[in-house]
């Protein structure tokens, strides 16, 4: 009995250091500001039937979207009104784009045909 404590009690410990002393990560999951205003760079995660931004609003300004596939199927990103598209990420795929955003409020899609119907849509705002 006293084993399985002290061996708790370790992997515990372990647990602890581990979570303590890992890589720093940044505010906001990814988001990261650069000079002269905007967003610097996005990780936007995708997945049946999600697009998950780490906020919902970003710096207008030149932003970088990292647009991750964590889903099992393949995936768009599509974001018209800014004349955004990245076609084709496959599951577990990265793809990355770059653009201007001016203030406003976007509409981001799946536009693969019943994606953005079954839920792979948000609203992204762009503040000054």
């Amino acid at each position: 009995m006293k084993e399985r404590i002290w061996l708790v009690g370790c992997v515990l410990l372990v647990a602890l250091l581990v979570t303590a002393c890992g890589p720093g990560g940044q505010p906001g999951g990814g988001q990261q500001g650069g000079p002269g205003g905007g967003a610097g760079t996005v990780t936007v995660s995708e997945k049946e039937w999600t697009i998950t931004f780490p906020s919902s609003t970003i710096k207008a300004g030149k932003v970088t979207f990292v647009v991750k596939n964590e889903g099992a199927i393949e995936h768009n990103f599509v974001i018209e009104a800014a004349r955004v598209q990245i076609d084709g990420i496959q599951p577990g795929q990265s793809k990355e784009v770059s653009v201007e955003l001016k203030p406003g409020t976007y509409e981001v899609v799946c536009n693969i045909p019943g994606h953005s119907e079954a839920g792979m849509k948000t609203t992204l705002t762009v503040t000054q």
